[in-house]
């Protein structure tokens, strides 16, 4: 089974506050900007693909990566959206592996194309993980990494990054 998985760090987001936590952190309006032009890149891009949408899209918990997500949303099709709590800044990407191998093998059985929404430097590590060739990656605010996954081997290729600017 043949998945392309897209990994989206969130959009620009406003700075943290003394008082609030990071998890609480929104969009800038570049962010917003951002977003959307990565949003319709990857619309057009699966589409030209001959896709219909991502089959599924998992976010971070954190208000700047669901406020990323839902501009996503509004652009590409989604079948299934959640929520997973270990796609966080510190989270473990082996762990994450683990989990998500298991869920394409289990509820997403059909799934083409894949989306997460987190943050640096989780995803970062991620890639390197996923793809031991390929050496944590830096991601521009709202830029994607392109991973082929075989699901049956277990094994995942980092393609490419794609960063579109929100000028175009």
């Amino acid at each position: 089974m043949a998945v392309t998985l897209f990994i989206m760090r969130h959009g620009d987001a406003e700075p943290a506050q003394a008082l609030k936590a990071d998890a609480v952190r929104p969009l800038s309006t570049m962010g917003e900007h951002e977003v959307l032009a990565s949003a319709t890149w990857l619309n057009d891009y699966i589409q030209q693909r001959g896709g219909n949408g991502l089959d599924w899209l998992t976010v971070s918990p954190y208000i700047r990566a669901q406020q990323t997500a839902t501009i996503v949303e509004s652009e590409v099709a989604v079948s299934t959206r959640d929520i997973c709590e270990d796609a966080v800044p510190e989270s473990n990407p082996e762990t994450f592996v683990d989990w998500f191998f298991a869920m394409l093998q289990t509820h997403h059985m059909n799934a083409k194309h894949v989306m997460l929404v987190s943050h640096m430097p989780f995803i970062s590590y991620l890639v390197a993980t996923l793809d031991k060739q390929t050496p944590p990656l830096l991601f521009p605010t709202a830029a994607m990494a392109e991973i082929r996954i075989d699901v049956n081997a277990g094994r995942a290729e980092f393609v490419r990054m794609i960063a579109p600017s929100a000028a175009e």
